[in-house]
């Protein structure tokens, strides 16, 4: 038996028809996901513009009046707030719709870029062994991110960290591929994404940053070509985004007067980096089991792959990629030990996001230098000895782990959202928010709403209260256009149907 271009077909096949499933109930969702909180807050000033005016040129204003008013009271990041003013109620109250249908297709589109660039561009993967890979790389990620609500559903946390992740990894190919064909065009977009990567989180701005490094530094050590020391540029750039963003005056009122730059303090956070990556790679052993068991089904898919690749391309330096990547994934935990104040559900997620796709590369790495061995040892049998000594008993391995483990199913995403609809509570809420924005779009200036509670299952809800001077009341009522709202209370979920 041997692996065949008709098995890696059915393979690919398989894997799409999986993924394809597990995102139905997702999906599903995209029709009861609606805006609150932040996202009204944001939207005040161009749901006005828009809702007076529907012209554009007024719209854009009216983010630059938003971003300037945050600028000085609350945070820098200014490309994140300009996205968060757009969130799509600003110009329908059914537009939300489109907000896990738009992460997804970026979150998706962006990592099947990626894979393509470093698998079939670089690496010589066929491409019904890079689908297979790519997919099942993606159920990992999605399945077991930390936060849904964060990465998918709702539209400022995922302006705020999805859409900068996915900028991240076009950014990446691209790098790549500028590394080898110096095109105008791929540099263009380098440029654009890395500027506009300074003023959204910083945990991607560091991510950019360091694999335009990266970049850098291994494209002149293999080729000595100082035409890839243009990427300086954009390095600046984006750079310069970025200090623009720390020396925000709405930064030290958010996070207190000691705000501010330390050497000692900067030291200390490269160390610790270190340490909390460590530390979370234990949580995912303990907290995500599933997850390291889909790397080494990863792993094996790589081999399988490499196995049967027709040409032959070796990574060079491959320790030394091994350390750097490491290093990569480190480096997200130092923001949020630097600025030591409590973090959102965003940052854990791109931990996450970052350690999947250090792990893989990784993981590549180890297999490309596994399988060369092999060829050697084997020679022509590659294939056929791979199947019966390494990918057999591999599935055979994480299938026993995957029943072990089987609880951890209750923590994925499909398994979380599926819930949330079979309960009724999807239902529900739907209706709860619809007779919400009923109200709200009605002649009263004073609005009295039924009270909806905040657990809502994977989705992000910022609930109306009954104090009409509270954050979320002031922003709902000045997104809408009235003088007040409040909410009554009304029986939780729990309360009526218990477990």
């Amino acid at each position: 038996m041997q692996i065949t271009e008709k098995k890696l077909k059915i393979t690919a096949f398989v894997s799409i028809l999986v993924f394809c499933i597990l995102l139905l109930p997702v999906v599903y969702l995209t029709f009861v996901n609606r805006a609150s909180g932040d996202d009204y807050g944001y939207g005040l000033y161009t749901r006005a513009a828009w809702v007076g005016s529907h012209s554009l040129f007024k719209v854009f204003q009216a983010m630059c009046q938003t971003v300037k008013s945050y600028y000085g009271s609350w945070q820098g990041t200014w490309f994140s707030i300009a996205v968060f003013s757009l969130q799509p109620e600003v110009f329908s109250d059914g537009a939300y719709v489109i907000v896990a249908v738009l992460m997804l297709f970026l979150w998706i589109g962006s990592t099947f870029y990626l894979f393509r660039r470093i698998l079939c561009k670089i690496m010589g993967f066929s491409v019904w062994s890079y689908l297979p890979v790519t997919v099942w790389f993606l159920i990992i990620s999605i399945e077991f991110i930390p936060g849904s609500k964060s990465s998918i559903y709702w539209f400022n946390g995922c302006a705020h960290y999805m859409l900068p992740f996915a900028m991240c990894q076009m950014v990446v190919a691209w790098l790549l591929k500028y590394s080898t064909e110096y095109r105008k065009s791929t540099f263009a977009g380098i440029l654009i994404f890395m500027t506009l990567l300074g003023g959204s989180n910083y945990q991607a701005a560091l991510f950019a940053l360091i694999a335009a490094c990266y970049v850098c530094i291994f494209t002149w050590f293999l080729k000595r070509d100082r035409h890839i020391f243009i990427l300086c540029i954009p390095i600046i750039t984006e750079s310069i985004g970025l200090v623009v963003s720390m020396k925000a005056p709405g930064n030290s009122r958010r996070a207190g007067e000691d705000f501010g730059f330390s050497v000692t303090q900067g030291l200390r956070t490269v160390g610790y980096s270190f340490l909390y990556a460590v530390r979370d790679i234990g949580d995912y052993m303990r907290e995500r089991p599933l997850a390291l068991v889909g790397l080494l089904f990863l792993f094996l898919l790589l081999i399988t792959a490499l196995c049967v690749r027709k040409e032959e391309r070796k990574i060079p330096y491959s320790i030394w990629i091994i350390l750097m990547l490491f290093c990569l994934y480190s480096a997200m935990q130092a923001p949020a030990i630097y600025a030591a104040v409590s973090v959102s559900q965003g940052v854990p997620n791109t931990n996450y996001q970052v350690f999947l796709l250090t792990a893989s590369g990784m993981l590549l790495v180890a297999a490309d230098k596994l399988v060369s061995n092999l060829k050697r040892r084997w020679r022509g049998e590659t294939d056929k000895k791979a199947l019966r000594f390494l990918i057999f008993p591999g599935v055979l391995l994480c299938m026993i782990l995957a029943l072990w483990n089987r609880s951890n199913i209750k923590a994925c995403t499909s398994w979380t959202a599926l819930t949330y609809i079979t309960s009724g509570q999807a239902a529900d809420y739907k209706q709860q928010m619809d007779l919400q924005t009923r109200l709200m779009e009605g002649d009263e200036e004073d609005v009295v709403v039924p009270g909806i509670n905040d657990v809502q299952g994977p989705l992000m809800h910022m609930p109306v209260t009954a104090d009409a001077e509270a954050w979320t009341n002031t922003v709902t009522a000045g997104f809408y256009g009235k003088r007040s709202v409040i909410a009554i209370e009304r029986p939780t979920w729990m309360e009526m149907y218990g477990d």
